[in-house]
């Protein structure tokens, strides 16, 4: 199991570095002679036509509604793997991160919402920096693979994870619009289908992708977001199988083992490159100062912080859970700090949330800005503990 983690870690360190460099793209691109021909292709119009139905959306959408439902299934994919047969088996492991999870979720929350009260408009940014990009933090821990242990890494993976599960459940309450009820009867059917292959023990991955789709349109039409069939059709997929001769096979990590790489390391770059487009020239100073850009950044950087820390200290000083093997407080704070790196999931909510131009591009600048700063205050002082405890630990002591 140990190698499959750290496989799994090892891809998600390459699509950090691949996500930033779709950022870096994006906004060189997006400041350029190139920005009418950028804007032409995050807007190019695709069509899905079957029989009389049309599903029309820009590329933009494709791949907002559509190849992120994919990352949908993979984190449910991960999530389930854990809960089953990983780290979430043992109460021991699966209490810390957790409770830190929750801190890092409400009290961002908490501090986007005290910055935008005034405006009710605002204020639909909440979920904004409550999620973790899973792939930038992994990729930064990466460059201390050799003064951290493992059990740090899979810290960081378990309250990445449980902050994404979250993060999912906020998005089918908070952020679904007014419903159609006969797609979602559809969507109920297709539901109780692969329930039933799950109960029948189906191996067939393809007839799970399959109906998997077909949720996907119905949810669509229904008016949820389309990423929530990935995290339903997650659900579902069996963990073990027996054959016959009793030969035991995993569907679920099969899916995961061909899907993890597509979605690392194609699909979220993709994601970074449309979705970080801001053009500087139309950028005011007042932006810097807005409520909604504040109430990212400081919800990023101080919140997330403040909230995994002073969760996890309670936690522990109230004897819940214990600091995982090999860990200190320091460089748990340092790994809080990193935490705030929320790009991704909260460029996706961010997109919800707000949709007319100055509003969109201070929602953008406040999820760089805060994840950058995050990045870098959390790099150095991680730098800064592990070198001090390397010194440490060689140390000769004195007679």
């Amino acid at each position: 199991m140990k190698n499959r983690i750290q496989q799994y870690i090892n891809i998600e360190s390459l699509s950090g570095i691949l996500l930033f460099a779709g950022m870096l793209l994006a906004l060189v691109v997006s400041n350029s002679h190139f920005y009418i021909a950028y804007l032409n292709l995050i807007n190019l119009p695709i069509s899905i036509t079957i029989g009389e139905f049309t599903l029309h959306k820009p590329l933009i959408k494709w791949t907002n509604d559509g190849l992120m439902a994919a990352f949908f299934l993979v984190i449910t994919l991960e999530a389930k793997f854990h809960f089953l047969e990983g780290e979430f088996t043992s109460k021991e492991n699966f209490l810390l991160p957790v409770i830190a999870a929750l801190g890092g979720v409400v009290v961002p929350a908490i501090l986007y919402y005290l910055l935008t009260a005034d405006v009710p408009l605002y204020t639909r940014g909440w979920a904004i920096p409550v999620a973790t990009d899973t792939a930038f933090i992994l990729g930064i821990l990466s460059f201390f693979s050799t003064k951290i242990p493992l059990s740090v890494r899979l810290l960081v993976l378990a309250l990445s994870i449980i902050d994404d599960i979250i993060a999912v459940v906020i998005l089918a309450v908070f952020y679904t619009a007014s419903l159609s009820y006969l797609p979602l009867l559809i969507a109920a059917i297709i539901l109780l289908l692969l329930f039933i292959m799950n109960l029948l023990n189906v191996n067939k991955l393809s007839l799970y992708l399959m109906l998997g789709f077909g949720l996907w349109l119905s949810l669509i039409e229904a008016g949820i977001h389309g990423t929530i069939a990935g995290v339903l059709l997650g659900i579902f997929i069996p963990e073990r199988i027996k054959d016959s001769e009793d030969k035991v096979h995993s569907p679920l990590k099969r899916l995961e083992h061909s899907l993890h790489p597509l979605v690392a390391l194609i699909i979220l770059p993709i994601f970074s490159f449309l979705n970080c487009e801001i053009p500087f020239n139309e950028l005011t100073f007042q932006d810097f100062y807005s409520p909604v850009t504040l109430g990212i950044l400081g919800g990023l950087f101080i919140g997330k912080q403040f909230g995994i820390m002073s969760f996890s200290l309670i936690a522990v000083k109230l004897k819940f859970c214990k600091l995982t093997h090999g860990l200190n407080w320091k460089i748990y704070y340092a790994i809080s700090i990193l935490c705030g790196i929320g790009f991704t999931f909260s460029l996706f909510i961010g997109g919800l949330s707000f949709e007319s131009d100055p509003l969109e591009n201070q929602m953008k600048l406040g999820v760089i800005l805060g994840s950058l700063l995050s990045a870098l205050i959390g790099t150095v002082f991680l730098y800064r503990v592990t070198k001090l405890s390397h010194q440490q630990s060689h140390e000769i002591p004195r007679p």
